[in-house]
């Protein structure tokens, strides 16, 4: 096998990527925390929150941040996990190896580049978390092209055969590093399919409280409620079905009243970020077809199957992500028993229309700019339910 003895330069260039393949491995571990704290944590924010175009939670939040019911950052510590594990065991001195290197990081490049295009073009939004391990695929994959042409310069000024730079015995040896590290690769993936809870469905109807175990109805001012008849304390959730930190929100009061069920009250207030329903907020196309959706929900309250149907909407709307409008009647009408016929005449009824723009109307009045929106005790809170509030409805007697 032809080999540099131990140039100054290739080392460094090993080093180096050793130093990116560590760094990768420690943004994609951040970046796996965060994807977790974000479906576990409902006042967790994270720090590139920072405006719609530059958000992480946006993009730990979207369908596109799951790949084979794994979360994507998870692929990305196996990975690197992996590299780590090849530029460890193989002769850093060898150009057959550099050039293997490159060829491993050339594809992860490649893939790369398809998650920042779904970054731009889907979710519309972009990840510093992401961009930082952007950064360092890149880098990885320069450094890598710079030691094989270090390795290929250093060979030819030693007479080395470059055309033939691999032995028998230098094929057999990376066939057995490369089969360690893809079986390594392999069983990570089975335990982690097998074994990681399903976390980032715990927002999903079939994982909430049963609600057939609790009291519900229409307030007076013909609003759902669910929870206790006479209640000690009463939220009002101002809601848009296309919003993630709504459905997790909502999901967590449902378990607080499965603990409360006689003392605490939750009220569904429609909010749609849509600018065919709420064009005063909302002038510009956002949140499509969330209008639609509330129209839908209106009807379910007026048939009496409000909660089980919103269970369903908030299910739907986060597996189909921008593709909502798409959403079938039928399909709604089966899982809910809704008559079809007035599913599809309620998203053009006046009095469902007229529903919708009270709603609408009120949260205006209340000055409300986003979702998820709460009304307790006479004060709106925006964005999320504040601590001390939360520590109360924890303070509220038990069934």
């Amino acid at each position: 096998m032809h080999t540099i003895k131990h140039p100054n330069i290739i080392f460094r260039y090993w080093l180096a990527a050793l130093f990116f393949a560590a760094a990768g491995l420690l943004i994609a571990l951040y970046s796996a925390h965060s994807h977790y704290q974000n479906y576990t944590d409902p006042l967790y924010s994270s720090f590139c929150a920072i405006s719609k175009a530059i958000n992480c939670d946006t993009v730990a939040q979207s369908p596109w941040s799951i790949m084979f019911n794994i979360p994507v950052a998870w692929w990305g510590v196996l990975f690197y996990l992996f590299f780590l594990l090849i530029l460890l065991t193989e002769n850093r001195y060898s150009l057959a190896v550099w050039r293997r290197w490159l060829l491993v990081m050339s594809i992860s490049s490649a893939v790369t580049l398809g998650l920042a295009g779904i970054a731009l073009w889907k979710i519309k939004s972009l990840c510093l978390v992401c961009l930082a391990t952007y950064t360092v695929t890149f880098g990885l994959t320069y450094i890598c092209w710079l030691g094989q042409r270090r390795c290929k310069e250093a060979m030819e000024k030693r007479g080395g055969d470059v055309a033939n730079v691999s032995s028998e015995f230098d094929v057999k040896g990376a066939l057995r590093n490369y089969s360690i590290a893809a079986g390594a690769f392999a069983i990570s993936l089975l335990l982690l399919y097998g074994l990681m809870p399903r976390y980032w469905l715990l927002s999903s109807a079939e994982t909430a409280v049963d609600i057939s175990s609790l009291s519900h109805g229409l307030t007076e001012d013909g609003h759902p409620w669910i929870g206790a008849e006479e209640p000690m304390l009463t939220i009002a959730q101002f809601s848009d079905y296309q919003c993630f930190q709504c459905s997790k929100m909502y999901f967590l009061l449902r378990n607080f009243l499965a603990a409360h069920p006689d003392t605490l009250r939750l009220v569904h207030r429609h909010y749609p970020l849509d600018h065919e329903v709420n064009s005063v907020v909302v002038p510009e196309p956002f949140h499509e077809g969330s209008g639609k959706l509330a129209k839908i929900a209106i009807l379910a309250a007026m048939r009496d199957k409000f909660w089980q149907t919103n269970d369903l909407l908030y299910a739907m709307a986060r597996n189909r992500g921008d593709k909502v409008k798409t959403i079938s009647l039928k399909e709604i009408a089966d899982k809910t028993g809704l008559n079809i016929n007035e599913l599809a005449a309620a998203l053009t009824h006046p009095a469902v229309k007229a529903w919708l723009s009270r709603d609408i109307r009120e949260g205006m009045q209340l000055k409300i700019t986003g979702t998820p929106a709460f009304l307790i005790d006479g004060k709106v809170y925006q964005g999320q339910i504040p601590p001390e509030i939360l520590k109360k409805i924890n303070e509220l007697p038990e069934k």
